[in-house]
């Protein structure tokens, strides 16, 4: 049935990716508001559906006409909304950052989420829900004693203006002149940078899976890339499993697809849904039980993380979507 949505945060990055895959999955929209906290008319129409949806001041809008509400919007002036729109018994998915996230809610992914009458649902972040839906069909078989990450993270991961400064610093560089004006601690462009994105995600595994001892350990590097996360997991099982029904929880999920072609961030980690996969086992004694692996992804985390999950939570409250 279609359902009345608002957008809180239109300016975001994220709400520009999410107007396109809801319009791509063809979800119900009866009525879309699009709200914003900044000045509206400063913000630029929006075409939905083959219409021009105009941004609102999320001050003076009735929450009365929304069902369902995705809350992308970062800083104080979204705290005061987040309520109107909770106290008006509106179903929220909420999409913001971590530090503006409120801590009383738990985290839902659709595969484990049992409560769909709950008024509000927080995604977990990108990189939490990809390892996330790569562990949870082994728990049903076994315990996972250790889980070895190491992230390889875009530009992109900081917006327009992560693009934007690796596009500036190659530029300069490449004609002969030093770096000018750097927006980050260190240089951009040919380089790799340590980065400790790293306390959020080891903090949701963990109130996910209260009960299992993963003991996480994650290590990211900020690199040279525009788009695409390339992100290599090691895993530690706690029994020996066959090499097939590895393989098949690893690929149960439909955003996931194995692939042996050779992965690399422009190729598959661009404007993509689905989370290229490869595997590797040591089974060069003939092992057909496998107790550790490698597993390598690349994605579009921005396409394949959050965005996704809100829409399969959105899915869950109306009719199924037939595609």
């Amino acid at each position: 049935m279609p359902m009345n949505i608002a957008i809180a945060g239109s300016e975001e990055l994220i709400s520009e990716t999410l107007l396109e895959m809801l319009q791509e999955r063809n979800f119900p929209v009866a009525q879309l508001f699009l709200l914003t906290a900044l000045d509206a008319e400063d913000q630029d129409s929006v075409r939905f559906n083959s219409q021009d949806v105009y941004v609102q001041s999320i001050g003076n809008f009735d929450w009365s006409q929304a069902e369902l509400v995705f809350f992308a919007g970062n800083g104080e002036d979204y705290l005061s909304a987040f309520n109107a729109a909770e106290q008006q018994g509106c179903k929220i998915i909420d999409l913001r950052s971590a530090e503006f996230k409120t801590a009383n809610y738990g985290l839902s992914l659709p595969a484990q989420n049992e409560d769909m009458g709950a008024a509000v649902h927080t995604c977990p972040e990108d990189l939490t829900i990809i390892i996330a839906n790569m562990i949870h069909p082994f728990f049903e078989e076994t315990a996972i004693s250790e889980v070895k990450i190491v992230t390889l993270e875009p530009v992109s991961g900081y917006g327009k203006k992560g693009t934007e400064a690796l596009a500036k610093e190659i530029a300069q560089l490449m004609n002969g002149r030093p770096v000018e004006n750097a927006q980050f601690p260190a240089q951009l462009a040919f380089n790799t940078v340590p980065v400790d994105k790293n306390a959020v995600c080891l903090q949701e595994l963990q109130k996910l899976y209260p009960a299992e001892k993963l003991h996480p350990v994650i290590s990211s590097l900020l690199v040279p890339v525009f788009f695409g996360t390339t992100v290599i997991v090691d895993i530690m099982l706690e029994d020996a499993l066959p090499k097939e029904d590895i393989i098949r929880m690893l690929s149960s999920r439909d955003e996931v697809q194995l692939s042996e072609e050779l992965l690399t961030p422009v190729t598959h980690g661009s404007n993509q849904s689905k989370v290229s996969m490869q595997v590797t086992m040591d089974d060069t004694n003939g092992n057909t039980d496998i107790h550790s692996f490698r597993v390598m992804l690349v994605a579009d985390l921005l396409r394949s993380g959050k965005i996704s999950n809100a829409i399969l939570l959105a899915e869950q409250f109306g009719r199924p979507i037939v595609h």
